[in-house]
């Protein structure tokens, strides 16, 4: 489904991925770890075609993702690829709810418009809010309904950064279930080391340095302290047990 060969990315002043080497194939559910400013989200809107290297390539199913090839093929790309940005609100910009979900499918020339938004809305339970305005929602519920609005598309590749954030334990379960249920290619960004085993299969782990430092198993990942502290996935504070307080690792827990 995607191919990354050496890939080096800069927005102007030092590189904030390099030398990226990365296969994804249909059917993978991949997770990308790493802290803050590692390079997950830029990597992910590479996938998405809204950057582009300045060394290395980008295939989305043997076709080289750059401007003049994507222009020709964004009819297709855009069908079969999305993204869920981290920031909802830079997505949601229609009067209603109902608006919302329906203008990527109105965009595309899809017929069952109405029959995919009832679908979506119940499927992410937000039926209710299908009148109200985005701008009044709850953070929670602005995550639903972009979402809705992506999975509306019915793309074969989903690229989705920090999905459960923001979210309480009743919606995160949900949409976990939702997301395992959903037949698609699938690569998440966090840097949650707790859910991480539960939204994919596959773990990709960037470091500071903004390279790829590990690709495997979460198993093999989640035991290797020392990885895990290169990447800033480890914290050390203090804790309390009962009377006793002590200083201990803990894994980065939040998005």
């Amino acid at each position: 489904m995607f191919r990354v060969e050496d890939l080096w990315f800069s927005y102007g002043g030092d590189y904030v991925l390099r030398e990226i080497n990365l296969k994804v194939n249909e059917g993978d559910r991949l997770v990308l770890l790493g802290g803050n400013g590692c390079g997950k989200t830029t990597l992910l809107k590479i996938l998405d075609g809204l950057f582009f290297p300045q060394k290395g390539r980008v295939f989305w199913k043997e076709k080289e993702l750059k401007p003049g090839t994507l222009k020709k093929i964004e009819s297709e790309f855009r069908k079969s690829v999305v993204l869920l940005f981290q920031d909802v609100e830079v997505m949601l910009f229609n009067p209603t709810v109902r608006d919302e979900i329906s203008f990527g499918l109105r965009q595309m020339g899809i017929r069952d418009i109405d029959a995919r938004v009832e679908k979506w809305g119940e499927k992410l339970e937000i039926t209710h809010i299908f009148k109200r305005p985005p701008a009044e929602l709850s953070i929670g519920e602005k995550k639903k309904v972009a979402l809705a609005s992506i999975l509306a598309l019915e793309p074969e590749v989903l690229l989705l950064d920090e999905p459960l954030s923001n979210l309480d334990p009743r919606s995160s379960g949900k949409i976990l279930d939702l997301l395992w249920e959903y037949p698609a290619t699938t690569v998440v960004a966090t840097q949650n080391l707790s859910l991480a085993p539960e939204l994919g299969e596959r773990a990709v782990l960037l470091s500071e340095d903004h390279r790829k430092i590990y690709e495997g198993d979460f198993e093999s990942l989640l035991s290797d302290r020392e990885l895990l502290l290169k990447a800033n996935l480890l914290h050390i504070h203090r804790h309390r047990h009962g009377r006793v307080v002590h200083r201990h690792f803990h894994p980065h827990d939040w998005e």
